[in-house]
């Protein structure tokens, strides 16, 4: 047996994996961790769990280019199993056992394959249900349990959101780390191994964060309109899921002139890249409107909306965001570590997790690190910022439920809404002039990461099963 060139092999499979250390390292993790968030939580139990499970059963069964067509029914109406009653579905309380029992319940019992209507509002974009209806049919097609299939489309779910961000943190040349500790936060991985169409949402953002970094501070020395139309692609596919998300596209001033060889073909290279994004803007624009408007509060007889009570009173926009930033930033950052519908706490994480991302993230350098220039880093605050302030608004706005109008306080906003801008954050508060002689500073990292994973799941089995 030639022993020398299995060494030969074995050391180059090292030098290999040791040069895309974190994004390896993130999706050994992400499996591991994934897995068990998606088969310890009971089914449903996510934010809006139940109406995600819905809207994915629905596409599951042919309604594949809502809000384009409604190709299997009617507008209104999902279609769902006809013993869907049979479900039971409840939020359990945690702590008393009554999340293992649900498992139980729902490992005994087959969804019809008869199906029935159900009136429900349309699916915003069944593209991010595709990966939990495919698992969802495959549930079916080998007869599995409720438990079974949920566990399924949890599973392609965590599946793509992993393939996404490890993408991410191999291209991205800055932050590689930062961005895998984001991607493993307790709360991005349980959304990814949930049915929440966040994880494709999250997974896309960083992609799309990473290709802007690339452009901008990365080897290649000239790019072209095809790299724009990469770009243009992959912030559409974002602006389909969630329209404020699309603020991260000002990264792409990050991307200097003359790497597409001079003003003027940078210029044209950028208005051929936003034709395919504007075109899907105004289509997606005429479908947001409605919904936005029928989410409005309205005051009284005069029936004033939220939108037109701001438009009279500008000035209390300022007020509102001011006095939700201070009220309610312990209230994010609280929900930022809590799991279940809001009712799982991680305990210490809720103070650990942050600061490790800020201490994590101040150290994260590279050479390419040195190429961040101060107006990159107030580009990318700009970018975070208009996220941020994009999702408020759009609560106040779009939620009359929780907003009435002119409440001086933003309700519905919860932590899991940043997380997919987080990245674009640490870049801007990143402080240049910081050398890390860290020995092996990637493992380190995320081997503390791991650590705070395996309690982030000892609490969710306590608190489920």
């Amino acid at each position: 047996m030639d022993l020398s060139g299995v060494r030969t092999i074995v050391k180059n499979g090292c030098k290999k994996f040791g040069s895309q250390k974190a994004a390896n390292l993130f999706l050994i993790l992400g499996l591991c961790f994934g897995i068990a968030m998606a088969c310890i939580n009971p089914p449903f139990q996510e934010c809006d769990g139940w109406m995600h499970y819905l809207w994915a059963t629905d596409v599951s069964f042919g309604n594949l280019a809502s809000p384009v067509a409604n190709l299997s029914h009617e507008e209104g109406v999902a279609l769902v199993p006809e013993n869907l009653n049979e479900f039971k579905y409840r939020i359990v309380k945690p702590d008393t056992g009554e999340g293992r029992e649900y498992i139980r319940y729902l490992k005994g019992l087959q969804p019809s394959a008869n199906v029935r209507e159900k009136k429900l509002m349309n699916v915003p974009s069944s593209l991010f249900y595709y990966p939990q209806a495919l698992g969802l049919f495959l549930g079916r097609f080998f007869h599995l349990s409720v438990y079974g299939g949920v566990v399924l489309s949890r599973l392609c779910n965590l599946l793509v959101f992993l393939l996404l961000t490890f993408a991410a943190v191999r291209t991205t040349p800055i932050l590689k780390n930062t961005m895998a500790i984001v991607g493993l936060f307790p709360l991005t991985l349980y959304q990814a191994a949930s049915d929440s169409p966040d994880a494709m949402l999250n997974g896309f953002c960083f992609l799309f964060t990473a290709m802007c970094f690339s452009y901008a501070y990365g080897d290649r020395e000239r790019l072209y309109w095809k790299d724009v139309l990469k770009l243009s692609a992959v912030l559409s596919v974002i602006f389909l899921c969630k329209y404020v998300y699309v603020c991260l596209g000002l990264l792409v001033f990050l991307i200097p002139m003359q790497k597409f060889g001079g003003k003027k073909e940078y210029w044209k290279c950028f208005a051929i890249g936003l034709i395919p994004l504007t075109l899907l803007g105004l289509a997606a624009m005429s479908y947001a409107v409605p919904v936005v408007s029928g989410g409005q509060a309205a005051d009284g007889a005069g029936s004033i909306t939220q939108t037109q009570y701001l438009l009279e009173h500008p000035k209390f926009i300022i007020q509102v965001l001011l006095t939700t930033f201070f009220q309610e930033f312990n209230d994010w950052m609280l929900r930022l570590n809590t799991l279940g519908n809001l009712n799982y706490q991680l305990g210490p994480l809720i103070y650990i997790l942050p600061m490790y991302a800020v201490f994590v993230g101040s150290l994260d350098r590279t050479q390419a690190s040195e190429k961040v220039r101060i107006k990159d880093q107030w580009l990318c605050f700009a970018a975070f910022a208009a996220v941020s302030l994009g999702v408020i608004l759009g609560i106040y706005v779009g939620d009359g439920k929780l907003n009435k109008v002119g409440a001086l306080v933003v309700e519905g906003v919860q932590g899991r809404y940043f997380i997919a801008a987080l990245p674009v954050f640490f870049a801007a508060i990143s402080q240049r002039g910081i050398q890390n002689k860290s020995r092996h500073f990637t493992e380190k990292t995320l081997g503390i990461m791991a650590v705070l994973l395996l309690y982030a799941v000892h609490s969710l089995t306590e608190h489920c099963l």
